[in-house]
């Protein structure tokens, strides 16, 4: 039997912890909606992922991720989620990736100004969580399992872009290579927010927006 099945019923199907905290605050009108193109600018050009490049684009503000820091969906501690930054209404605020979904203070960083953040960025983007401190439930994916196998079955997309991330492709052509990916992507069933996503998380070339959808 493939590891994923009790790996997926031991995780909790629900989005990504600080976006569902994101939108909760804005359906409660605790957190008004703020959104930065220079932010933006600066961000993707360094690799960052964008809220923007969602398929319904940044609904409830700008936010970028980077996909380097993500851990394998479906740990022991809870849920993990990857280095984040987030506009303020002046300034921005930076999240360190943790295995939990957790904030800690130490892991948050508030900055005044956009050259204090791009002060920063190297800082931010060369942190991992420290190994030893999390463990992948049932060991990660089984010898059976195949991305084309996780793209059809898991329906979270930020779960399934964090198992494709450190997915152990094959490097010969078959169902476990990379190729897999590629031709799901192709054929639609997986989304360019996604396909963006993993490409960044594993430190791949990733094609510009207008490249994309060309």
């Amino acid at each position: 039997m493939p590891k994923s099945k009790p790996r997926k019923k031991a995780a909790a199907k629900k989005k990504q912890a600080r976006r569902t905290e994101h939108e909760t605050n804005l359906l409660f009108g605790n957190t008004p909606t703020f959104t930065s193109d220079d932010g933006e600018a600066l961000l993707t050009a360094r690799g960052w992922i964008s809220e923007r490049s969602q398929p319904g684009g940044a609904l409830d503000g700008d936010a970028w991720y980077w996909m380097p820091s993500q851990l394998p969906a479906y740990l022991e501690e809870g849920e993990p989620v990857p280095t984040s930054v987030y506009p303020l209404e002046t300034g921005f605020v930076s999240q360190l990736a943790t295995p939990d979904g957790s904030v800690p203070p130490e892991a948050q960083t508030e900055y005044a100004s956009l050259e204090e953040l791009e002060a920063d960025l190297d800082r931010l983007e060369a942190y991992r969580v420290p190994e030893g401190s999390w463990t992948a439930l049932g060991g990660g994916p089984g010898q059976d399992e195949t991305p084309g196998e996780l793209i059809d079955t898991i329906a979270e997309e930020w779960e399934l872009v964090a198992e494709l991330i450190h997915f152990p492709y094959s490097d010969e052509q078959g169902p476990r290579s990379f190729d897999t990916v590629e031709q799901a992507r192709s054929e639609g069933r997986l989304s360019e927010y996604a396909y963006r996503s993993v490409l960044a998380g594993r430190g791949l070339p990733v094609p510009d927006s207008g490249a994309a959808e060309a």
